[in-house]
């Protein structure tokens, strides 16, 4: 809905659609009706298409201050600047009082923030320079043959790795919607569990049913774990996992992802098509996160 027009937004008149702003105004409920009926009108959107500013914060002392816009159908966020005297848009702020460098860095950290914000299951190396996320369907080929990749990493390779996993299953197949819950009702109990249930779904992907789906991770939860299965099945009656699978798919929709795997490394969408790519991928992401920063260059 807005990709394809927010880069053309370099700036907008505001046409007097808001009063001046004092330094660093907040957005009123009726500034914000206002500024999603422009958008609206701006990118020409359908009368039954919606347009939500869920987000407004200054960026700095300048008074700027960032709109994030979500549509009611699937499509990427869209991010624009709010000039201090409230006549413009821009589709971006750049403090030339800042490092470049500094600044793209700062901005990257920003979206790796959003990537792994609300996730229910990463794993437990924190201190890591290599952070991987990932949107993956247990029923998809390509995410078994990713799963195949991590696993042709070594031990030391593997320890290197934060990895956080954010469920996307797809309409297109069957039993993912069912491993996505059972597995997130494990992880509610036992996030160890959830990893063994993670391998169990890509290793037998070929086995499973919509039918026998349930029962055969119960029984493997059961003999393979310590989580009690019959908290599992409350889970599953009472939607225990719907808020965690929400924010997954949510968070997918705001970004524009509508397939799987969709990897990214340190806030960066990579193509990973074999275990090399990946281990040059984690040997990138080493680099980078070793050099230091500008101020440090120049001592």
């Amino acid at each position: 809905m807005f990709g394809h027009l927010s880069v053309c937004l370099a700036v907008v008149g505001w046409l007097s659609l808001l009063p001046s702003a004092s330094a660093c105004d907040t957005i009123t409920a009726k500034d914000r009706i206002k500024i999603e009926t422009y958008i609206k009108t701006w990118y020409k959107l359908p009368d039954k298409q919606a347009v939500t500013l869920v987000d407004s914060s200054a960026v700095d002392g300048a008074c700027y201050r960032k709109l994030v816009f979500r549509a009611s159908l699937p499509a990427p966020l869209l991010t624009l600047y709010l000039t201090p005297d409230g006549k413009h848009l821009v589709s971006n702020v750049m403090d030339l009082t800042m490092d470049p460098l500094a600044a793209r860095r700062e901005k990257q950290k920003e979206f790796e923030r959003l990537l792994t914000d609300g996730a229910l299951l990463t794993s437990a190396a924190s201190d890591t320079s290599a952070r991987l996320v990932v949107f993956s369907d247990f029923q998809c080929p390509y995410c078994k043959r990713f799963v195949e990749f991590m696993n042709g990493l070594s031990a030391d390779e593997r320890a290197k790795l934060q990895i956080t996993y954010r469920q996307l299953p797809l309409n297109i197949h069957p039993w993912a919607p069912n491993a996505a819950a059972v597995s997130a009702c494990a992880a509610l109990q036992d996030k160890g569990a959830f990893w063994k249930l993670h391998d169990f779904y890509f290793a037998k992907q070929q086995d499973f049913s919509k039918e026998t789906l349930v029962d055969r991770s119960l029984e493997f939860l059961g003999r393979e774990t310590p989580v009690e299965t019959n908290k599992i099945r409350s889970c599953l009656a009472e939607k225990g996992y719907q808020e965690s699978l929400q924010k997954d798919e949510q968070l997918a929709m705001d970004l524009g992802i509508t397939a799987t795997p969709t990897i990214f490394l340190n806030g960066r969408r990579v193509s990973i098509r074999s275990v090399d790519d990946l281990r040059a991928a984690i040997r990138s992401a080493e680099t980078e996160n070793g050099l230091p920063d500008a101020a440090q260059r120049g001592k």
